[in-house]
């Protein structure tokens, strides 16, 4: 067959299949759909067609997370550094970025660039951040005073070292959502006051930070090594999710509220016997999570001081409530006026604690659990604690048609990097009502950096070229 009759029998079969209705779309709708793939992929539509050769530099946003798709970190950087100097000078909405895992010869290309891929997301009104640091090698040193905007609305950071005795976000007055990820801390404050959402997973403090977020509606603290932040007032939070992972804050002897006088995470924690870490920020959450093990003595302490939870009506609790009496369990309860539903949730096995005769300020005046419903997920509901808290509830006139005794949940894992011993493990789970509470948040910010820009591409789009 002549050359001039292959290529009309092709253009016969794609006009065979219908008309191209997406290349009939104007610019910004192009432009919006490429946006939510990969900035690579983006950049190869320009070989569908003359049509689409120029498009992907009006794309507004910046997506290189799937690394593995690169040779090297030389291909890497090479295609991101392109990609920033051949597209059209206009704001880029997200940002998300992520180094290569493989460092070759160089230790420092990897990261090399990522600074300045910052610098350039940020000073083009980037509405989202999200810096993933895959190379295992070194955490990126985050540099005090890098992340500055007035439009930056979401951030995101992965395997970080942030270097600053002062994480200050005040210079980011937009900021809504902060997440971090397999971070190193060594500030004695991270504060926002601007920010709503904050997850802090899988990361390590090196001193007892404390953090101050006077708009926080939304926390999540888990899987922590170090030193157990100090949360400051946080008025505004609903929802809080914290499960003590640490390896310090922890009485090696198992004594109630950590005061053995002899180990290590005891003796180092220097909390002084009226400052709360933790609850007394969490007392106004109407849901609230708190999980660790037995020996983790935080919660226990600050339960001392008697907080009152008065707007509080889900909670779930683990095995460090239970203790000789029930007293922290009870002072919970008492302190929880409107409590709706209580979840305790224990290991297969639990540990003793050395009681102490710690005073929980638990009240003399009776009180009735009648509206309560309770859920208790355990593997074993014959171990003789289990059956005294059973007993506690009915003591209390919780009715036995609103106790539920439940296998514990399927684990959903995280993934925390093991530095000491250069693998990946998994941690301990979260519960499914946490998980679910997490997506719920992750759906109401995913699109939150488009929606100031909505407006204007709606408008704009009638002026786009065919």
């Amino acid at each position: 067959m002549p050359p001039g009759s292959k290529v009309r029998s092709r253009k016969r079969r794609a006009t065979d299949r219908g008309p191209d209705r997406l290349s009939a779309l104007p610019d910004k709708a192009l432009q919006r759909v490429l946006s939510f793939l990969p900035s690579r992929e983006a950049v190869r539509t320009c070989m569908l067609a003359s049509r689409w050769r120029h498009v992907w530099k009006s794309v507004q946003a910046l997506r290189v997370t799937n690394v593995d798709n690169y040779r090297s970190a030389s291909h890497l950087n090479k295609f991101i550094n392109s990609f920033l100097l051949l597209r059209e000078p206009l704001p880029l909405l997200e940002v998300e970025i992520g180094s290569h895992t493989d460092g070759e010869d160089d230790d420092d290309e990897p990261l090399q660039y990522m600074e300045l891929w910052i610098r350039c997301g940020l000073s083009s009104d980037a509405g989202a951040l999200r810096v993933f640091n895959n190379y295992m090698g070194a955490r990126w040193i985050l540099r005090d005073g890098l992340i500055t905007s007035k439009n930056l609305k979401v951030l995101e950071l992965y395997y970080v070292e942030v270097d600053s005795l002062l994480i200050d976000f005040s210079s980011c007055p937009a900021l809504k959502d902060l997440r971090m990820k397999l971070c190193y801390f060594k500030a004695f404050m991270i504060m926002s006051p601007s920010v709503k959402h904050l997850s802090i997973t899988c990361s390590e403090f090196e001193i007892r930070s404390r953090i101050s977020a006077p708009n926080l509606i939304f926390l999540q603290l888990a899987d922590c090594r170090g030193r157990i932040p100090l949360l400051e007032n946080m008025p505004m939070l609903t929802s809080a999710f914290v499960k003590l992972q640490t390896d310090l804050d922890d009485c090696y002897n198992n004594y109630e509220t950590g005061d053995c006088g002899s180990c290590e995470g005891c003796c180092d924690s220097n909390i002084g016997s009226n400052t709360s870490v933790l609850l007394e920020a969490l007392s106004g959450c109407t849901n609230l999570e708190l999980t660790s093990l037995a020996s983790k003595f935080i919660f226990r302490k600050d339960l001392t001081l008697c907080p009152v939870f008065s707007k509080l009506k889900t909670l779930l609790l683990s095995e460090w409530c239970v203790t000789a009496n029930h007293c922290a369990l009870i002072c919970f309860l008492q302190h929880s006026p409107v409590l709706e539903k209580l979840t305790l949730q224990f290991p297969e096995i639990l540990e003793d604690l050395v009681g102490t005769g710690a005073s929980y300020g638990t009240l003399k005046e009776p009180f009735s659990l009648e509206h309560l419903t309770v859920e208790v997920k355990c593997q074993n509901a014959d171990d003789k604690r289990i059956c005294k808290i059973l007993e506690l509830l009915d003591f209390y006139g919780v009715p036995s048609e609103q106790i539920k005794i439940q296998q514990p949940p399927k684990i959903i894992e995280l993934e925390e990097f093991d530095e000491y011993y250069d693998n990946k493990r998994p941690s301990l789970s979260f519960s499914f009502e946490q998980q679910m509470t997490s997506q719920n948040v992750d759906e109401a910010t995913s699109s939150d950096s488009w929606d100031s820009n909505d407006e204007a591409t709606s408008s704009d789009s009638s002026d786009s070229t065919d």
